[in-house]
């Protein structure tokens, strides 16, 4: 009777160890690979809408389309950032650049998105949270604008900027109790708009505070006088 070749056997197995081991760093060499880098002079242009998008920093992508009018860029990153997993943009009548994006959790985290704007168009962004997991709060040029003044959000999470000439941060508030609030269910008023009474109580003090210093600038002025 033959006996099985132990020399050849021991090799195979070491074979397919190293072959084993190196395969995912084999995987990662190829999905790096398949990223594409971008300096902040490349635009993607959309002509039917007179628009364009930019990057304030270099980044890189995985895919980026144009559909309806609309530039779908997944996997997007960019320096300085958090990754952007799916991010669907459109400008109407204006060109933005977009500055930067950060996230406490890339599913259903709080999440910044900054981004300016040149001439009075429209905007859309969906940057792929769930909507009736927070609340969307939208700031023109350091001044928080309530829902349907200057913007609006539909259900599907696809937020849409009218008038802004300049600056704009998009923020998405994430509260505990927000998680468990359903189409179905009546939750109290502090609940439905806590964004808003945030943003008011902040507000409030910020006014209260740069009051509290004029007067006494102006008090010390004329002691001073």
């Amino acid at each position: 009777m033959t006996r099985p070749n132990r020399g050849k056997t021991v090799v195979g197995v070491a074979q397919f160890l190293i072959i084993a081991l190196a395969l995912p760093q084999t995987c990662s060499i190829a999905i790096a690979q398949n990223e594409i880098n971008f300096t902040p002079p490349g635009k993607f242009g959309i002509p039917e809408y007179n628009g364009t998008i930019n990057f304030a920093f270099n980044g890189t992508y995985t895919l980026a389309s144009l559909e309806n009018e609309t530039w779908n860029f997944v996997n997007l990153r960019l320096n300085y950032s958090h990754a952007l997993e799916n991010l669907e943009v459109s400008t109407q009548n204006s060109n933005i650049t977009i500055i930067s994006y950060r996230s406490t959790n890339t599913t259903s985290g709080n999440a910044r998105l900054r981004y300016s704007v040149e001439g009075q168009g429209r905007q859309t962004f969906n940057i792929g949270l769930d909507p009736k997991g927070g609340e969307w709060s939208v700031v023109f040029d350091g001044v928080f604008m309530g829902e349907g003044d200057g913007w609006n959000a539909s259900p599907d999470g696809t937020l849409t900027i009218l008038g802004a000439t300049s600056d704009v941060t998009i923020w998405y508030f994430v509260f505990p109790d927000s998680r468990r609030i359903n189409e179905n269910s009546n939750p109290p008023f502090y609940q439905q708009h806590s964004v808003a009474i945030v943003t008011s109580v902040a507000l409030a003090m910020t006014v209260i505070l740069t009051s509290a210093v004029r007067r006494k600038n102006k008090k010390h002025l004329e002691n001073s006088g």
